[in-house]
């Protein structure tokens, strides 16, 4: 081999050895939250990729990040992705990577009621019904529940900033009275706010699946995660992650027993 071929032949080993490297190592900025919101979502991110042979690091900006901060630094490209509920603004508005997350579990609410409140529920059995309670809802600034809520003429009230401080504000007779939640989120949250009750009857069901969304921080990566995804879908390993993180939630809540009310999705 003369001189010309032998360095053709380091360099292109170089480029392949650089190359297999960078598919096999992913650092992702994705966001962290104090109530721990986040595991099921990193998990999956880290062990899909790790079926693929990818070893994923992830950053963390700071150990809480309240949403709307989140979804500022996705729009900023401070973040790699965040999952969120599917809409169509944010399908038209950042990058999708379109694999239901949590088979639906986010747009089954069940509620967060204050202690003391049960009654008033027990007999409720359709939207009308529900309607004429008058019970305003807490939810969160820009969370699709308002266009939801909206849809169904069901009062609410938006808490602009940390979301969190709605558990603070419900009453049985204030102005917030209730707080709808994913099926998946409800159990935890209420086992750390001990003022509140899980409602016992009632499921609001609208149809939605919660997606990541990318920002152009690390959209070179967008094509691996996707096939990532869809093959830990394929293959089980998203629905063992779910009995991982939610199959005791779903033992309380027993979904089965409940009363489900369809609400109109806009």
């Amino acid at each position: 081999m003369n001189r010309f071929h032998w360095v053709v032949s380091i360099l292109f080993s170089c480029s392949v050895s650089t190359n297999s490297m960078a598919v096999n190592k992913v650092t992702l900025t994705l966001p962290a939250f104090s109530d721990n919101g986040q595991s099921y979502f990193h998990e999956l991110l880290v062990e899909s990729l790790k079926a693929q042979g990818v070893q994923l690091n992830i950053v963390t900006p700071s150990r809480h990040t309240p949403q709307k901060r989140a979804v500022h630094m996705l729009n900023k490209n401070q973040l790699s992705m965040y999952w969120l509920v599917k809409t169509p603004e944010r399908d038209a508005k950042y990058h999708i990577i379109d694999v239901p997350l949590t088979e639906g579990m986010i747009g089954q609410r069940v509620l967060l009621i204050p202690k003391g409140a049960q009654a008033r529920y027990n007999e409720i059995s359709t939207l009308e019904e529900f309607r004429k309670l008058g019970f305003v809802a807490g939810l969160g600034a820009n969370w699709y529940d308002i266009d939801v809520w909206n849809a169904n003429k069901l009062s609410y009230h938006v808490k602009d900033g940390e979301w969190r401080q709605l558990y603070e504000m419900l009453s049985v007779d204030g102005g917030v009275n209730y707080f709808p939640r994913g099926m998946h989120e409800v159990v935890a949250e209420a086992e750390a706010q001990h003022q509140l009750d899980i409602e016992e009857s009632l499921i609001l069901k609208y149809d939605r699946s919660m997606v990541f969304y990318m920002s152009e921080l690390s959209l070179e990566h967008q094509v691996l995660i996707e096939r990532a995804l869809n093959h830990a879908k394929d293959s089980g390993l998203m629905q063992r992650l779910i009995d991982k993180h939610w199959k005791n939630t779903l033992k309380i809540i027993k979904p089965e027993g409940r009363t489900i009310i369809d609400l109109t999705s806009p």
